[in-house]
């Protein structure tokens, strides 16, 4: 009997996958194409009605407020000339008005420059504000020339000159008032053919995606009550796994622990320091196993939203004791100092769920253990604030990278998780941490820097709302 290699079966295509036919899958991609097609052309659409709207609205500003301005100013220019060419007999007086015909045209130059201004004016338009600019200039030297001439003659020829250049000036912007207009009218007309495009595009976009909807519905219903049943059989074998975990690996844990501390307090006669230190060691890993389970069946009860908090009152040296007791022997293996310290301020007795705040010290302890080759770990209970009282887990071992720190408390995570990570580990104590703090209503902070150690603080309300 022969078998098919692993790496030589064939992997279901989308067709059997999805139980798709050749034709039904052909009618999905027509269908998607065309909803790619009709989504294209109301963008498209749509960008245009925006260009025509803010074309129109631009354009209507530049009318109302530059151009409409300078031809009055120009026109009252004239008007001064002409006044001046009726009377030569008497000193002619000063042209006032064409100081508001620079500013005018000063204006004009600088819209035609800002990039919103250039998408509308044609190069017609450009040629006509450019012309603007140069006979503004030269009516301009033609009135400071008027003013230091006092020979009649020569200023009749030169009111005669600025009559002309003014004149030019005034026909060509009305040229531009009437290009613009124009362009306004022709404006308007495209933002209501875009209008009626663009209504017209989103009524075919809505079909198509109504008749892909309905394609791709019959398409899904055939797998839907069958990735339906997987789901509920998958569910149900987690919840058999999990009972299996906890009555398969918590028992015979707690009694490969208990016989360890027997042998260890020597209750079946005396032992040797190697025998010591190996049931030493059983007594390290079996608590870490013990850990590491107690996680796993948390995070799945976390997950599902079963696990809920049971709110007593305890004393806190006890909740204390607790954790030094079980990790001790672990501190004394490695040669890590192991306190705690209770600050004076800290009521002897506190409200919240006890099973699931030494889950979480064993946590934090424990790491600080992992991760701390010598020197100290330090629990410390002290209070904030008056409202609030908090737990603190101080060590001496290899800190947090600070790019790090953000990922700590996800799921599964470890700053090192290559297989051959110099510390083992579930990646799931800090995030059972930090998940238990959140359900008590309360806050975890983390302050770390390499090769200095970690802070830990579990900030949790003295009155928590039950």
């Amino acid at each position: 009997m022969t078998t098919t290699p692993l790496f030589m079966k064939r992997r279901p295509i989308l067709l059997t996958r999805w139980k798709l036919s050749p034709a039904e899958l052909i009618g999905v991609i027509g269908l998607i194409a065309l909803t790619i097609s009709g989504l294209y052309f109301s963008i498209k659409d749509a960008l245009q009605l925006e260009q025509t709207i803010n074309l129109s609205l631009t354009q209507t500003v530049i009318l109302n407020q530059g151009v409409v301005n300078l031809q009055r100013e120009v026109q009252l220019t004239h008007n001064e000339v002409t006044r001046l060419l009726g009377r030569l007999d008497t000193p002619p007086q000063g042209i006032t008005r064409f100081d508001f015909v620079k500013i005018q045209v000063n204006n004009l130059a600088t819209e035609v420059e800002s990039s919103a201004i250039k998408l509308i004016y044609t190069n017609e338009d450009l040629t006509l504000v450019n012309e603007i600019k140069i006979r503004s200039i030269i009516i301009e030297n033609l009135i400071n020339k008027l003013e230091g001439t006092y020979m009649p003659e020569q200023q009749l020829e030169i009111l005669k000159t600025m009559d002309v250049e003014l004149s030019k000036t005034e026909d060509a912007v009305k040229q531009l008032i009437d290009r613009q207009s124009s362009a306004q009218r022709n404006a308007i007309i495209q933002t209501r053919d875009s209008l009626r495009i663009s209504q017209r595009t989103a009524i075919i976009t809505a079909v198509v995606l109504l008749l892909m909807s309905m394609s791709l519905a019959v398409a899904v219903r055939r797998t839907l009550n069958s990735r339906l049943q997987q789901a509920l059989e998958a569910d149900q074998l987690k919840d058999q796994l999990l009972r299996s975990v906890s009555h398969e690996l918590r028992t015979p844990l707690a009694s490969i622990n208990g016989y360890a501390q027997l042998f260890e307090e020597e209750a079946y006669g005396s032992i040797n320091q190697e025998q010591k230190k190996t049931i030493q060691k059983i007594l390290i890993n079996t608590t870490q196993l013990q850990g590491m389970v107690n996680n796993l069946l948390d995070e799945a009860q976390i997950e599902q939203g079963r696990l809920s908090i049971k709110y007593a009152t305890f004393a806190v040296k006890d909740l204390i004791k607790t954790a030094q007791s079980t990790l001790e022997v672990l501190a004394k293996t490695k040669g890590v100092e192991l306190t705690n310290e209770i600050a004076a301020n800290v009521p002897p007795m506190v409200t919240s769920d006890k099973l699931r705040l030494e889950q979480i010290l064993f946590n934090l302890t424990s790491n600080a253990l992992k991760f701390t080759e010598s020197g100290s770990v330090h629990i410390r209970v002290f209070m904030p604030n008056p409202t609030h009282w908090a737990l603190q887990v101080i060590d001496t071992g290899i800190g947090i990278p600070m790019n790090a720190q953000e990922h700590i408390f996800e799921s599964f995570w470890q700053v090192d998780s290559s297989a051959t990570r110099q510390y083992r580990g579930s990646g799931l104590g800090l995030s059972i941490v930090k998940q238990l703090t959140d359900l008590m209503n309360g806050e975890i902070t983390v302050d770390s820097e390499p090769e200095k150690g970690s802070t830990f603080t579990i900030i949790l309300p003295l009155e928590p709302k039950q």
